[in-house]
């Protein structure tokens, strides 16, 4: 400061040197302005200058960006500036007005318009307590060309400091979002970059698929229709527009997160500003949810087609294992497991809808579909299958109509369809809600559709396999079949047992009842040797009345007690009344061993003791006593 430039009423006049100072000689324009508040205060002493408030024009309004007073206004109307600017000639832009424009009482208000090329961009306003004041400072401490071209560059400098951050910043998110494909990265450094632009926002996310995010970021549903209570969100969803709320300092910002498929959701940024947004932040925002859009399109494209190649790979082996003509059961025990692997599921049944409305679950399915009280919940489901075959999938169970089960929440159930028949369905439970997700229910129907041939073509094979092993009449095994068991047995195992079952007085039931009759007393025996013996055990038709049991890796004094069974069991159930006469064979590899045909007419000979001894009774070889005694 020079006082030799001479002294005013103030006691100092405002020199550019004084100012540059304060500005620390930083040609930016907030430093500027708040080095220039500083100064203006001084030069026009506090008792005398009230406020210096700094505007920046946006649209139709100057809207305050820096004040050292209380009680400034947000914004001035362009229309009461310009007014005051008509009347002043070029040579003195700066002008006063008497009023209230920025203060509650009235003032007088010295006024300085900021220009570049012509154009204002910017207002300085200094508040005085009497026009003498506002109007000497006006005419003797003003120096408009020293400091008005300062500003210009400090305004300048500031927007393209901005902008290039801005443009820096976005360059950078570009890139870490289109090298990652992990949308928990892509929608954090969306978050990041508004919250490093806009410290005091607050930044949510509304999204479209239910992707695993960081549990920092605010994500809220994104809802549309009668159940929203956020338009501004819905309509950039289904616009796919940038939209903006304001209310009063508040605003919030609803930027798309556009791909170019389709919206991935919307980006809510809530501000407090006391101007509006100028066009190059609006700007800035709608890239970067562009540039997030993008890349979350990319990471989900990326998403579906590892899912996809999954998927078919999935498939693909499963088709080839199903092909491998696999017996049912083990192909029911194979996709049981596929699914329980690939799906997380808890349970996995596989039923047919047998003729007369009957649910058989098959072999190889998991434990729970054994209880009948599960199948119980499950038929209404099974009803409205056979009626519309449509899949079903019941993401929570509880109070559903279909099924409500107290311990599975979560169903899937995919119809069984081979040529138009619905040969069955494949259900999918777990015991919590939500479990499996759509594209697994989608993934299931193809399973399905493409094993559904192979099950089809298993039970058929092993129907066929069993027309040719089965007696017609009794629908036991063939004789044939029994011996091949028998030969496997004496191959493979320690030891078992083999009753030779003959009906007594055949002749006579045929003599006095006929041949149709007596065919049905076969069948009676034979459904009374089933239902006596395990599901390991064989039951055979040896030939014409003559019945046979092999029971593998059973003991000699067991197979006796079963025989016992059988032969009292036949005497008490037949209509019309018959006896049956057993002989008992045994084996065993190391103390007994035999071939099968050893065991065959050992097996006769004790059939012949029995009916010696009186019929109706089972008889065991003196042999195999004296091994029983001697063990």
């Amino acid at each position: 400061m020079s006082k030799t430039q001479g002294e005013n009423a103030f006691g100092m006049k405002m020199e550019i040197e004084e100012w540059l100072v304060g500005a620390n000689y930083k040609i930016e324009f907030l430093e500027l302005a708040s080095s220039y508040q500083t100064l203006a205060k001084k030069v026009g002493r506090s008792e005398q200058i009230e406020t210096v408030a700094l505007y920046e024009k946006i649209h139709d309004y100057f809207h305050l960006i820096q004040t050292n007073g209380d009680e400034v206004p947000a914004q001035v109307p362009q229309e009461l500036i310009e007014q005051h600017i008509q009347k002043v000639d070029d040579e003195q832009r700066y002008f006063c007005i008497e009023g209230n424009i920025i203060s509650t009482k009235p003032k007088w208000n010295l006024c300085i318009p900021l220009y570049q090329n012509d154009k204002c961009f910017g207002l300085i306003i200094h508040t005085f307590l009497n026009a003498g004041a506002a109007k000497s400072f006006m005419n003797k401490n003003l120096s408009l060309d020293h400091f008005e071209s300062l500003f210009a560059q400090g305004y300048d400098r500031d927007r393209a400091n901005s902008i290039g951050i801005k443009r820096d910043l976005l360059l950078q998110v570009t890139k870490k979002c289109h090298g990652s494909m992990d949308i928990r990265e892509v929608l954090k450094q969306i978050v990041t970059a508004l919250n490093q632009i806009f410290p005091n926002g607050t930044v949510h996310l509304y999204l479209t698929h239910e992707w695993k995010v960081d549990q920092d970021l605010s994500i809220k549903p994104l809802m549309y229709g009668i159940e929203n209570s956020n338009r501004f969100a819905e309509h950039a969803y289904l616009k796919g527009e940038l939209q903006v709320e304001r209310a009063g300092r508040n605003i919030n910002i609803y930027a798309p997160l556009r791909g170019k498929q389709a919206v991935y959701g919307v980006v809510e940024l809530e501000v407090q500003m006391a101007k509006p947004l100028l066009k190059y932040e609006i700007e800035f925002i709608n890239m970067l949810a562009d540039t997030g859009g993008n890349a979350l399109e990319n990471a989900e494209l990326y998403q579906q087609s590892r899912n996809l190649n999954h998927d078919l790979q999935l498939i693909n082996q499963t088709t080839h294992q199903l092909n491998t003509h696999l017996r049912l059961k083990d192909t029911i025990s194979f996709m049981t497991k596929q699914i329980v692997v690939s799906f997380g599921a808890e349970q996995v049944g596989f039923v047919l809808f047998e003729s007369g409305g009957d649910i058989k679950v098959m072999k190889g399915s998991t434990p729970a579909f054994e209880s009948t009280s599960l199948l119980t919940v499950l038929d209404q489901l099974f009803i409205e299958m056979k009626h519309n075959r449509e899949p079903q999938f019941i993401g929570d169970s509880q109070n559903h109509k279909l099924f409500n089960h107290p311990k599975y929440r979560t169903l899937l159930a995919v119809p069984m369809i081979q040529s138009g028949v619905l040969k069955g369905a494949v259900i999918v439970l777990h015991s919590k809600a939500y479990r499996f997700s759509y594209d697994s229910f989608k993934l299931l129907q193809s399973l399905v559709r493409h094993s559904t041939l192979a099950f089809t073509n298993a039970m058929l094979h092993e129907r066929l396999e069993k027309l040719v092993i089965t007696d017609h009449l009794t629908n036991l095994y063939s004789r044939n079949y029994l011996d091949q068991t028998i030969y496997e047995s004496l191959e493979n195992d320690g030891y078992g047992a083999y009753l030779l079952f003959d009906i007594d007085n055949f002749k006579q039931v045929n003599d006095n009842y006929g041949h149709q009759t007596g065919d049905e007393i076969i069948v009676q025996v034979a459904n009374i040797l089933k239902g006596s013996i395990r599901d390991e055990d064989v039951a055979a038709r040896w030939g014409g009345e003559e019945l046979a049991v092999y029971l593998p890796k059973v003991e000699l004094l067991a197979a006796e007690k079963i025989a016992d069974r059988i032969v009292l069991a036949v005497a008490e159930e037949t209509n019309p009344y018959v006896t049956i006469s057993c002989g008992v064979a045994y084996w065993h590899k190391e103390d007994c061993p035999m071939s099968s045909k050893e065991l065959l007419k050992m097996a006769d000979d004790g059939l012949y003791a029995a009916k010696k001894l009186g019929k109706n009774r089972s008889y065991a070889q003196q042999e195999l006593h004296a091994y029983k005694e001697k063990a």
